[in-house]
């Protein structure tokens, strides 16, 4: 049996394993209420309005606007992958199922991509349901979808392949799953976001982090961040900054995409290298 036919077993069993859990169904739950929740709100509240956004950018771009926000909120699927993939590695040594599994004629490298292509599957699906319900919405509501979606649910899905990889990267190096998992959203939540903004005050562009990176997933459909929310930003350097750093989905695409591979790389060599201990 070639490798390659070993991983489609692999990815097989571990799509099945995830759509098993309880936690990929919690993650669909909380996202699909997050983005009826900001239908919802949009449309009872008038948010663009109450947020400051110019009347003459709610005229023209009412459709991209309702999109931003609404597609916005799908994305918590992302940080739902990071519960997919945080014990995707750490479990076989965590729960020594390593001692029956590795010794079997299938390489680390094909347990490993296999795993990390089921976790993107399970959050891609996710992420897909909800930008589908977003899709229905606007066309309800304004009878067009704009095509800045289809870019945006593309960053979104590099961003997931990130966030992935570096849970993978961190569970292949901590000795629990659970340690993994708190690393991870540490990391992109907090540490990533506390150098981005730095770097923003310090007015340098912080164009190659992650979390900026994936902000360009409501960038896509052309609307200036500074003229649309420049009331709501108040015109500081950090916020300014950082929207700046994100209106360029093309780049961000391919920073998320060699975060993600050279990420996906470390978890192999290291998961390689890890004896059972």
């Amino acid at each position: 049996m070639s490798e390659f036919e070993k991983l489609k077993i692999v990815t097989r069993y571990e799509l099945l394993k995830q759509f098993r859990r309880k936690r990929f169904y919690g993650v669909l739950a909380i996202s699909l209420l997050a983005v009826v929740l900001t239908i919802g709100l949009y449309q009872g509240l008038d948010l663009p309005r109450r947020m400051g956004v110019p009347q003459s950018t709610i005229n023209q771009h009412g459709a991209e606007l309702f999109a931003i926000f609404v597609t916005s909120m799908g994305s918590l699927a992302i940080l739902g992958a990071v519960f997919f993939a945080g014990d995707a590695v750490a479990s076989e040594f965590e729960r020594k199922t390593g001692y029956i599994l590795f010794p079997n004629p299938v390489k680390r490298t094909t347990l490993v991509v296999g795993k990390y292509l089921a976790c993107f599957i399970a959050t891609a699906a996710i992420l897909g349901v909800a930008y589908l319900i977003s899709a229905s919405a606007l066309l309800v509501f304004y009878s067009q979808v704009p095509i800045g979606i289809f870019g945006s649910l593309a960053i979104a899905l590099m961003l997931a392949c990130f966030v992935i990889s570096m849970a993978f990267a961190f569970s292949s190096v901590l000795k629990g799953g659970m340690g993994a998992t708190i690393a991870t959203l540490l990391t992109y939540m907090i540490i990533f976001s506390i150098v981005s903004s730095s770097l923003a005050y310090a007015d340098f562009n912080p164009w190659f982090m992650p979390d900026r990176a994936g902000d360009a997933m409501t960038a896509t459909y052309g609307i200036d961040f500074r003229e649309a929310f420049g009331g709501m930003m108040g015109g500081g350097p950090v916020m300014s900054g950082m929207a700046q750093a994100s209106q360029n989905p093309t780049l961000s695409f391919f920073v998320l995409l060699g975060y993600a591979v050279i990420l996906l790389g470390v978890s192999i060599w290291m998961t390689k290298r890890r004896e059972m201990i």
